[in-house]
């Protein structure tokens, strides 16, 4: 096997001992400091992620497929329609059983469902969900192969699309949780104050991104049902079980430790809000608020909330 020549992916310029390839931000764990003050007595926030995207048909699948993208030969109508019921039925289960909870949440929303499907884009703003801005499209990837005057222009792309609609985004969530080493300096120079990519921890911090500090906002790949449900194939009621089982930990653990944690909830109307797994996602919202010492969070109390340095 013949080694690249030149710049190579085989050099760490930053490694050194005891310490991360980067210096995006300090190593801490989450017992020795406090970074949240939640509303009330709360020790647990949950910080519910609606996932609304839009999966082109040919997807190309550079620098990989992103999860639930078309994959069988095109035109791959079967998968795409089936992603598409997710913005045109069963989104519509998932906010009214957010609506008859009260509860807030965020609707991590690519650009170009808000330009493709303007009425949906409207019903989401009426029902007072906060906008997350998430990327053009599911399978607009953020990666080092871009160049970086592309990549902000897919940044200022989406901007554009969301501002149409009178929303200008605090917040950004790349699509499928994937940056390059310039994403975030980007992302502060367009004028973000938080992304919500990196899923390292269980509360907010800051992030160092050469071109001033941006919040970084807990995410988790693992407690999302297209890992759950599309990837690992969990039963249901498995599913059911992970997210109550993580709410009651966080909660013991904010006890032992006396400080408050937060808990994201990230789901996709094309599999939850099935009509077979909708009466799930209830039972888990309803479980967890049930519990004493929890609250109901969006991107913006998260980041009022925080305990900066």
């Amino acid at each position: 096997m013949t080694l690249p020549t030149g710049p190579s992916y085989l050099e760490t310029p930053m490694r050194r001992q005891a310490a991360m390839d980067h210096d995006f931000y300090a190593w801490r764990d989450s017992w020795s400091e406090a970074r949240l003050t939640l509303p009330g007595n709360a020790r647990l926030g949950i910080w519910i992620q609606l996932a609304v995207e839009w999966f082109p048909l040919n997807i190309s699948g550079k620098p990989f497929l992103p999860v639930g993208a078309p994959y069988r030969p095109w035109p791959d109508t079967q998968t795409y329609t089936q992603r598409d019921y997710g913005n045109r039925i069963a989104i519509y289960r998932m906010l009214d059983a957010l609506k008859a909870r009260g509860l807030k949440a965020s609707a991590f929303i690519n650009a170009r469902v808000a330009e493709r499907y303007p009425i949906l884009m409207k019903h989401v703003l009426a029902d007072g969900l906060e906008i997350v801005a998430a990327g053009l499209d599911a399978g607009a990837i953020h990666h080092e192969g871009l160049g970086e005057a592309e990549e902000a222009r897919m940044i200022a792309d989406a901007l554009a699309i969301f501002k149409t609609f009178g929303v200008t985004p605090d917040v950004w969530h790349s699509p499928s949780w994937s940056q390059s080493t310039r994403t975030p300096g980007l992302l502060k120079e367009a004028g973000f104050a938080a992304m919500a990519d990196w899923v390292n921890d269980e509360a907010p911090y800051l992030f160092n991104t050469g071109a001033g500090e941006i919040i970084a906002l807990p995410t988790s790949m693992e407690l999302s049902d297209r890992e759950m449900l599309a990837m690992r194939k969990h039963p249901l009621q498995d599913v059911e079980k992970s997210f109550i089982a993580a709410a009651k930990r966080l909660l013991a653990e904010a006890d032992e430790s006396g400080f408050s944690r937060l808990l994201t909830i990230n789901v996709s109307p094309w599999l939850m809000g099935q009509p077979y797994r909708i009466a799930a996602f209830e039972r888990i919202l309803d479980a967890i608020f049930a519990l004493e010492g929890t609250v109901d969070l969006d991107a913006t109390t998260i980041i009022n909330a925080m305990k900066k340095p």
